[in-house]
């Protein structure tokens, strides 16, 4: 048999994926590449890596221009749109070899090394070149079966070293998670979120499976969603929180699933929050155990469904959730105790808000009174200077 007949023989019998379909477009600022890309979060999502122009600074006598765009953390450059458009390609064969994009990468900022993270067959695995290929059934046993193995090989002296980014799908971005699900009671319990997009609009939703390259297709009649259609994901994390909870309730332990709380929140995740609930009027005071005796003031806010929310930050933002403002002031008493700043649970306290002061005084505001005692508003005008007479 010749060589050509069994390289043909064998594609033929075990399949071969087509290309990836990578498509250049015009976007708002210049233009982009988009491919078919499975995602979660309750429908298709369309993935468009946005392609960045700029003049080549350096002397070159055909090199005048650079097209650059980002794959899972790399930055990819050429003279043109079709040649970076085969970068693209080669890039999206390297890292999704079975055409399913990694979760997640584990990473080693010092030693600029990194772990990708698949799911395959349900399993979690982390497949390290000429090493071990690590297994879990879920993202916090693979995170603690890298990290021990990143100690054993020398990358790093603890686990706490080590930093996860999660792909994001609408742009193959490497980015920090969006928030981190952790829980009081149980220290193993690591659950990361990502930013998505699903019908309603832009959303924040649970790490749960991975986004698959393919061609985009209608949906079939009659057929079940996929696993990563109906992964959780809700308009913010708190409101995912408390999805999450829900869902998880009928299967767990009642006091595991309230002891849940958001970590490592980046700002403008919290800021989103905030612009969608409500002051309660009330604020978590507590006095912490360090010599100036800090005086920490949390603001409580308010979900439309009627939970209480409050955050603070210590190394990140940590947020929680419960359904009263006790429950809220225990949670938070707790976590700060846990970590040293109480010396007990319960020295957290309620305090209504103060109403804000006024930096003015409006003329408008001002009444007097006349010899028959009749109210009357002086017409007079405010920080205007008067002249003097000598």
């Amino acid at each position: 048999m010749g060589l050509w007949t069994w390289i043909k023989d064998t594609i033929a019998y075990q399949g071969e994926y087509a290309p990836v379909p990578i498509h250049l477009e015009r976007a708002d600022h210049g233009y982009a590449f988009r491919l078919g890309v499975r995602a979660g979060f309750g429908g298709q999502e369309t993935a468009r890596l946005p392609i960045h122009h700029r003049v080549n600074d350096a002397p070159h006598p055909v090199l005048k221009e650079i097209y650059s765009c980002e794959v899972a953390g790399r930055t990819l450059e050429s003279a043109n749109l079709f040649a970076l458009r085969a970068k693209v390609a080669s890039a999206l064969e390297m890292i999704a070899p079975a055409r399913t994009l990694p979760l997640a990468y584990f990473r080693v900022p010092a030693m600029d090394y990194s772990l990708p993270v698949y799911e395959d067959d349900g399993e979690i695995v982390s497949p390290v070149l000429s090493g071990p290929k690590l297994k879990a059934d879920e993202l916090a046993g693979i995170r603690e079966a890298v990290c021990r193995y990143l100690i054993s090989a020398g990358y790093v002296e603890d686990g706490s070293e080590v930093v996860v980014g999660v792909l994001r799908p609408r742009d193959l971005r490497l980015v920090e998670p969006a928030a981190i699900f952790r829980s009081q009671l149980d220290p193993e319990f690591w659950l990361p979120t990502v930013e998505g997009v699903s019908a309603e609009g832009p959303v924040i939703g649970v790490l749960a499976n991975a986004a698959r390259l393919s061609e985009p297709e209608r949906p079939r009649a009659g057929a079940s969603r996929l696993a990563q259609d109906t992964a959780p994901a809700d308009a913010d994390v708190m409101s995912l929180l408390r999805l999450l909870r829900a869902e998880m309730a009928p299967r767990h332990d009642y006091e595991a699933v309230l002891a849940m709380y958001a970590s490592d929140v980046r700002p403008e995740i919290w800021e989103a929050v905030e612009a969608r609930t409500g002051d309660s009027g009330h604020r978590l005071v507590a006095y912490l155990t360090d010599d100036e005796g800090t005086r920490l003031e949390l603001g409580v806010r308010r979900l439309p469904t009627g939970d209480v929310c409050a955050a603070f930050a210590d190394t990140g933002i940590n947020a929680f959730l419960a359904d009263s403002e006790d429950a809220l002031a225990s949670m938070i008493g707790a976590h700060l105790h846990r970590s040293g700043f109480l010396r007990f649970a319960q020295e957290i306290e309620i305090h209504a808000a103060e109403a804000p002061r006024a930096e003015r005084l409006d003329t408008e505001a001002i009444w007097t009174h006349d010899d028959n005692g009749v109210p009357h508003r002086d017409d007079v005008v405010a920080n205007e200077p008067e002249e003097v007479h000598t």
